[in-house]
């Protein structure tokens, strides 16, 4: 199966390490269209061995499926120029958080019956290591059978995908800034910057394996111990407050 990314920044890498990782798009089948000269270079090499183009019509005339992971505005820009005779009989996917189906066909300007065959979603980065999470509207069966091997998908409505890009999407630049500020307590500690970042990896990662959050806090916060102690500090500053209405706040930039 011949695949095509349009885009290749921080998600388009993702895809295509996780298409690659996954056996998803084998050597040659990949194609990317992409204007910086820095990222095609990357795309060419390996692991991923691209055909490179910045013309995105001819990245849709050679692949089956095409997946949009740029940002919504610059596809605007590009849309006009899209051959929609090219798409007949592909699907595209669209990773641009925000972008609805409505304003996918009225950007290719096709009717519903004569339009590809258009998915929207929403993956994390773990995609890149097939640890992802990726929230889709229905989809062909080729297409969800690359989602599942690159983590978990989960099929909803169109409307729904918004949640999955506050909370899933958004979701490991919120966890990598509660891991920093546990580091930076560290090293107000005194412990050095690269021992108290290793000490809250590893902290954070025991915590997640453990699995049952809620039962490891009153594991460890024992009655009038020292975790019991941080714990009513956040409490009191109702951290839980503030990280559910952070989500909340990511989530209203997609209403």
């Amino acid at each position: 199966m011949k695949i095509g990314i349009v885009g290749f920044g921080h998600l388009g890498k993702a895809l295509a390490d996780g298409l690659v990782r996954s056996g998803s798009c084998g050597a040659g089948d990949m194609y990317v269209c992409e204007t910086s000269s820095d990222a095609q270079a990357l795309a060419e090499n390996e692991p991923y061995n691209a055909h490179v183009s910045t013309d995105v019509n001819y990245v849709i005339k050679n692949v089956d499926i095409v997946f949009l992971v740029l940002k919504g505005l610059v596809f605007e820009e590009i849309s006009p120029d899209i051959d929609l005779r090219g798409l007949s009989g592909k699907t595209v996917v669209s990773f641009m958080a925000g972008v609805t189906l409505d304003k996918l066909y009225s950007l290719f300007g096709a009717d519903v019956a004569n339009a590809p065959s258009l998915v929207i979603a929403m993956p994390s980065l773990g995609i890149a290591v097939c640890d992802g999470v990726i929230g889709y509207s229905k989809a062909p069966a080729e297409v969800v059978v690359i989602f599942e091997r690159l983590g978990v998908a989960i099929e909803t409505e169109p409307e729904n995908i918004g949640r999955f890009t506050a909370f899933s999407g958004c979701g490991p630049g919120f966890a990598a800034y509660l891991i920093g500020a546990f580091a930076d307590a560290g090293t107000a500690l005194g412990f050095s910057p690269e021992e108290s970042a290793k000490i809250a990896a590893l902290t954070f990662k025991f915590a997640i394996d453990r699995g049952n959050f809620k039962e490891t806090v009153k594991a460890v916060a024992t009655p009038g111990g020292a975790t019991e102690q941080g714990v009513l500090h956040m409490d009191k500053h109702n951290v839980g407050e503030i990280i559910s209405t952070a989500v909340h706040k990511a989530y209203e930039r997609f209403l």
